[in-house]
């Protein structure tokens, strides 16, 4: 029994190694897309995968940490947000594998992503432009200052959301097409 177990802890170390490595490079890679990130969807796809909740967290937090040496920092208030509002999604990985458990749920599923791709570009427009807005001298300190905030953040808002869309689709879209082909070949060698 040890064994599995430290089996299945070393396969969920390896995961996360490579879903850190693979949202570095595709961080860096997309660095001419503005706001076309991985992060969103790797923290959601961490979250539906692995079991540990906090190795779920680390793996946003480290995508982002280690493409920053690279990419460098910026406003502490805003980079705070950046980094808590792209943890966040990992929250919704377990619901999503619950209801993706129920066999009669399954395209509810596939709405579920969509819509947990969208509430999530949603909250980091709105938190990480008010932390622009709260920690740069850019806008005024008034109600005007923060509406022009968020009306010259939305070109980017748009860029988020098909950013998250596009990472979601893929790293599901390949777990999905994995799964299927690892259990049709199982398939195969248990009829053989």
């Amino acid at each position: 029994m040890k064994t599995l177990d430290y089996q299945q802890k070393r396969a969920q170390w390896i995961l996360v190694a490579v879903l850190v490595c693979l949202g570095v490079l595709l961080r860096i890679g997309a660095q001419d897309y503005p706001n076309i990130s991985p992060v969103a969807g790797l923290a959601l796809f961490a979250g539906y995968v692995l079991r540990s909740r906090l190795l779920a967290i680390a793996v946003p937090l480290a995508v982002l940490t280690f493409s920053d040496l690279y990419f460098g920092g910026y406003t502490p208030m805003v980079m705070v947000s950046v980094y808590a509002l792209l943890a966040l999604p990992v929250l919704a990985g377990i619901p999503l594998k619950n209801l993706h458990r129920n066999k009669n749920s399954r395209s509810w599923t596939v709405l579920s992503l969509g819509f947990s791709s969208l509430l999530f570009s949603i909250l980091f427009f709105l938190g990480t432009n008010l932390a622009v807005w709260a920690s740069t001298t850019y806008y005024s300190r008034d109600i005007v200052g923060l509406v022009d905030c968020y009306n010259a953040a939305l070109p980017f808002f748009r860029h988020t959301v098909i950013g998250d869309l596009l990472f979601v689709s893929v790293f599901f879209g390949g777990y999905a097409l994995c799964h299927a082909w690892l259990a049709s070949r199982l398939k195969q060698l248990a009829s053989q």
